[in-house]
């Protein structure tokens, strides 16, 4: 039905075919055109603004190029040459990896500390700068379960789901898990003596909304304390918590044998 194909009939409606057919090709030629240009538009002015900014940085006063470890008071007086761009900056990454531990809160005995969210299931979560998240366990946690305790964490690439199991712990004669407070994949395994057990790549976007700081992190440790107080009252003998007034540090001391799986899975949401 094309002009040289000999079955090719010259009639209005085959002219009106070809009329739309050639209208729907050069509107979807010129689409692309046009979507081309854009796009090299788009990649020039990028180009462009970078190079405009970097121009602009260099007129800028010395006072308005102060690093971000100089605003800290970890380097004073030192300026920034990379037009505030940290994230190829080696004395950056370096200060971050030497970076001390931020201040904890005393909760009721507990340690909070500053740069961390906490789970109710005594969890807790750091988020790192490569867009992972650390997991361990909380100091209320750490101090029940005692130093003895041996972990079960997961392989790296396994999955875990908030509020399922992040990893699970054997201390004496109990078996409990630990309630993990993201959704992600395991991408590294660590340990106590590492500062974390557990690096995890988040899904998606980091949900933190249920997860406590500050001053509601101090609070729920407060809470949690004579929680475990009222857990212990039905042990067999009621145990202290306190030895002069101080916080027993080996919690787990203070919890018979035969109540501990009890213990433990109620404080840490097992139960």
């Amino acid at each position: 039905m094309l002009p040289g194909n000999t079955d090719f009939i010259v009639d209005p409606a085959h002219l009106i075919f070809l009329g739309v057919f050639a209208l729907v090709l050069v509107t979807v030629v010129g689409t692309l055109a046009y979507a081309i240009v854009s796009a090299r538009r788009a990649v020039a002015r990028g180009q462009a603004a970078s190079i405009l900014w970097h121009e602009e940085f260099e007129e800028l006063p010395a006072s308005a190029k102060a690093c971000r470890h100089d605003l800290t008071g970890e380097t004073p007086g030192r300026r920034c040459e990379r037009a505030f761009d940290c994230k190829g900056c080696e004395t950056h990454a370096r200060l971050v990896a030497e970076a001390k531990p931020l201040p904890s809160i005393d909760a009721g005995g507990f340690f909070v500390l500053a740069d961390r969210l906490y789970h109710r299931g005594h969890a807790w979560l750091k988020q790192e700068e490569d867009g992972t998240v650390t997991l361990g366990l909380d100091d209320l946690a750490t101090r029940l379960v005692g130093k003895s305790a041996a972990l079960d964490l997961p392989a790296v690439g396994e999955r875990l789901a908030e509020n399922g199991p992040a990893f699970r712990l054997k201390a004496g004669k109990a078996r409990v898990r630990v309630v993990s407070p993201v959704t992600g994949e395991v991408v590294e395994t660590g340990s106590q003596g590492m500062g974390f057990l557990l690096r995890v790549k988040p899904d998606g976007p980091l949900d933190t909304r249920a997860l406590l700081s500050g001053r509601e992190a101090a609070a729920f440790f407060g809470r949690e304390r004579d929680r475990l107080q009222l857990v212990l009252s039905a042990a067999h003998g009621v145990p202290a918590l306190a030895d002069g007034g101080d916080l027993v540090g080996d919690l787990s001391s203070a919890i018979p044998a035969e109540d501990r799986d009890r213990v433990l899975g109620e404080m840490l949401l097992e139960a």
